[in-house]
């Protein structure tokens, strides 16, 4: 783990970090970009910041999309619903 804010980590660092995480840091950025306190060369890194941050969301949510569409093909042991259940025949 580390104490680094995350639009200070490598891209190989922002993809470990939790998805959740990541949706912060964007908010964040996008946050401070939308008070409009920011002067122009802090507003063009937080935006380089926000696309960087933006990129991994993205990649992360296709990764998400790629094993739910897995575990679909292969179907998973116990994922199939049980069959409805009659009266039962005595």
């Amino acid at each position: 783990m580390t104490d680094r804010p995350l639009t200070d980590l490598s891209d190989d660092e922002l993809a470990g970090r939790p998805f959740d995480e990541l949706v912060v840091a964007l908010q964040q950025v996008v946050q401070r970009l939308e008070a409009g306190s920011a002067g122009l060369e802090e507003s063009i890194e937080l935006y380089k910041q926000g696309l960087r941050l933006h990129s991994a969301c993205e990649a992360r949510l296709r990764q998400a999309e790629l094993q739910i569409s897995e575990l679909g093909r292969r179907g998973v042991v116990g994922a199939e619903p049980e069959p409805p259940s009659g009266p039962a025949d005595d």
